[in-house]
């Protein structure tokens, strides 16, 4: 098989090996990519949660906390009511009296307290609920969008398959070296070793190109490269493409 004969087959074999290429790359990292993008999007969404959530409790914990130093301060007055009808000395019962005001104005701001404290814990509940409504949505749509994800990589797996067998035939009759170049360019040019000239420029990278490098294009006496992305360079033209 002459050079010429053996570039048609390598623009048909490259065809096919780009689509593996692109396969290939969804398979192994772009989809994976992804997949690790949703699991930290819900680790994210389930922090919000669990903050929310920790943050609730907390405030149920200072309300019943302040709860029970109000009773305790509600019990102390009463005790200090009683006492007072029992004293006997005018001093006495001005302290008292003056004792019974004081703790007056703590439960007055243990009060006050519990207020603020209840209207933290509403705003927190709705926070919370928020979080969690948030949270459920998020486990449905990450668990769809991860079975489509694994339903592609299945799917491209049987595909990669489909062209390995499809692209044998393309392989049979190419001279070896040129096979070699092919598949090295291939894999480090990112699926893409050949580049169609074009005016008078790579395809690929659109370097321009010298009449000595069009003219050696021509002849189809050895693989042409460009000097600039190294691709393996053909006429569309002279190839009846």
């Amino acid at each position: 098989m002459g050079l010429k004969d053996g570039i048609k087959k390598l623009i048909q074999l490259q065809e096919i090996d780009t689509r593996i290429y692109k396969l290939q790359e969804e398979k192994n990292e772009t989809l994976p990519a992804r997949l690790e993008e949703i699991k930290k999007e819900f680790k994210e969404i389930s922090k919000n949660f669990n903050s929310a959530e920790e943050k609730l409790k907390k405030l149920q914990l200072e309300k019943k906390d302040k709860e029970l130093e109000l009773a305790a301060k509600e019990g102390g007055l009463k005790k200090l009511q009683t006492q007072l009808y029992q004293l006997k000395s005018n001093k006495e019962y001005q302290a008292m009296l003056s004792e019974i005001a004081s703790t007056k104005a703590d439960i007055a701001i243990a009060e006050e307290a519990i207020l603020t404290v209840m209207v933290g814990l509403e705003d927190a509940n709705k926070e919370c609920l928020a979080q969690k409504e948030a949270l459920s949505k998020e486990e449905i749509a990450s668990k769809n969008e991860e079975g489509k994800i694994k339903s592609t990589i299945k799917d491209g797996e049987i595909e990669i398959d489909t062209l390995r067998n499809k692209r044998k035939p393309f392989v049979e009759g190419i001279d070896a070296k040129v096979l070699a170049t092919y598949e090295h360019l291939l894999s480090s040019r990112g699926g893409l070793a050949l580049a169609p000239v074009k005016g008078s420029g790579c395809g690929a990278c659109h370097m321009r190109l010298n009449h000595q490098t069009i003219n050696e294009i021509k002849m189809f006496d050895h693989l042409v490269s460009c000097n600039s992305c190294v691709r393996i360079l053909y006429i569309p033209e002279d190839l009846e493409i």
